[in-house]
């Protein structure tokens, strides 16, 4: 797909698409059936290898992967599940209501996930806060189509069933699109920085913008645990901006007259440009 936001952004990391399919390619990144995997790395795949990246509600193990892609939310499925997704978004062992059950099952996890259950992920500080969240603030998606696809937007067609487009950017790149969003939308709130996992915030949340008649971006990498993972596949300065497909289209509409043209942010494109635009990148995987 052919982008004049790419265009004018020169972006150091490729955008990637989101895409609701009932195919996969053969040649598709997804992990064996049964095995743990986290979405993140899907997603990172597409994004610095150029890969087609993707899976369904059989190949994405981890519960929250598959509901931040929209292929079902079975957090709360019962009273026993809700305590212990409630304990492991709070304050894990302190904050569940059956101690005996929750520790079974940090005994039966393998041992580098047991400290995180036993701590807990604390983007909530109860039990009954994060219950609240799942609840209520968590996007909820059973999505009519058998895979979620990431792909490098520029293997993307325009025909396809695209619905939010991730971009990883640096400072300077966020810059540059947070006010091109904000030009197109009315009001002061461009970007949505949601409360959740990162997965969630680079789909989910994503999908249920989309759906309003004002959609925002939703930035994400903002997670303690989706930083430590993606650590290894980018910079510590690098963030997620997802455009929801309707306003990836305004935007794109208004990119060739926008802040793009505009003598400053020429000129930070050219510096950057000047210093070598993935030097840093190349020194940081050297490391």
């Amino acid at each position: 797909m052919d982008s004049a936001i790419v265009r004018h952004l020169k972006p150091e990391f490729e955008p990637v698409a989101v895409v609701w399919s009932n195919t996969i390619p053969d040649d598709a990144l997804q992990f064996k059936k049964g095995r743990f995997g986290c979405i993140l790395y899907l997603f990172a795949e597409a994004a610095r290898r150029g890969k087609v990246a993707g899976g369904n509600r059989e190949s994405i193990a981890c519960n929250g992967g598959r509901a931040a892609m929209g292929l079902g939310v079975d957090f709360d499925a019962s009273e026993e599940s809700l305590d212990r997704y409630a304990a492991v978004f709070s304050k894990g062992l302190k904050s569940t209501g059956n101690q005996k059950a929750y520790r079974a099952m940090m005994e039966a996890a393998p041992r580098r996930w047991r400290a995180l259950f036993g701590y807990g992920e604390r983007r909530h500080c109860t039990a009954e806060l994060a219950t609240e969240w799942i609840r209520s603030g968590l996007p909820r998606y059973d999505i009519a189509f058998e895979y979620v696809l990431f792909k490098p937007l520029s293997r993307t067609a325009f025909d396809e069933n695209v619905r939010a487009i991730i971009f990883p950017v640096n400072p300077v790149e966020l810059s540059g699109l947070v006010t091109l969003a904000g030009s197109v939308m009315p009001g002061t709130d461009p970007v949505q920085v949601p409360q959740g996992a990162d997965c969630n915030r680079i789909a989910a949340f994503a999908y249920a913008q989309a759906d309003l008649a004002e959609p925002r971006a939703v930035m994400g990498m903002l997670d303690v645990d989706g930083r430590e993972v993606m650590r290894k596949r980018f910079r510590d300065d690098v963030l997620t901006l997802t455009l929801p497909m309707p306003l990836y289209l305004r935007m794109e509409q208004e990119a060739d007259d926008s802040v793009f043209q505009t003598p400053s942010w020429q000129g930070l494109v050219d510096t950057r440009l000047a210093n070598g635009r993935y030097g840093k990148q190349r020194e940081w995987e050297e490391v």
